[in-house]
């Protein structure tokens, strides 16, 4: 199999799973929120956590709770109330939700080209089925998209 399409096959996978987790402390240490402030902000239902396998005492946080965590937390040092950087972060919630999707259902093949990469989201709907919709990342460049001739392999 070609090693690029076994990479984009297992990042899809990886996207799309959704039990990444951490326990309370290293939530804590990535973050630098108190375990104590953790355990408060999920008493409120600003967090959640999923109860271990096989236990009831060790909670756990997924990947996105980690993402919300700094979220709401660059927000409380920013000078907003907890309450109204918890519903920004929650927005970007939903923001992080609808990449993740992107991600998982579009990304079909990259290639390595000088100085960087090309990432093909796919055909493009109402475009001739074979031009694909290709982000280009070069080192030091700004992101281009570009619809490009496909050939089927």
């Amino acid at each position: 199999m070609n090693s690029e399409i076994d990479f984009i096959q297992r990042v899809r996978k990886i996207v799309k799973r959704e039990k990444f987790v951490l326990g309370i402390g290293d939530l804590a240490t990535a973050t630098g929120v108190s375990q104590r402030q953790l355990r408060y902000w999920e008493k409120k239902g600003y967090i959640n956590s999923e109860q271990a396998a096989g236990t009831h005492q060790h909670r756990k946080y997924s990947y996105f709770t980690l993402m919300k965590v700094h979220m709401i937390q660059s927000y409380v040092v920013s000078g907003f109330t907890l309450s109204i950087a918890v519903e920004k972060a929650e927005r970007h919630e939903e923001m992080a939700q609808a990449l993740r999707r992107v991600l998982g259902e579009r990304l079909l093949d990259f290639k390595n080209v000088k100085n960087g990469y090309e990432l093909d989201f796919g055909q493009v709907q109402g475009v001739v089925n074979t031009k694909h919709l290709i982000l280009v990342l070069l080192k030091d460049q700004p992101l281009e998209f570009e619809l490009k001739s496909v050939v089927a392999q």
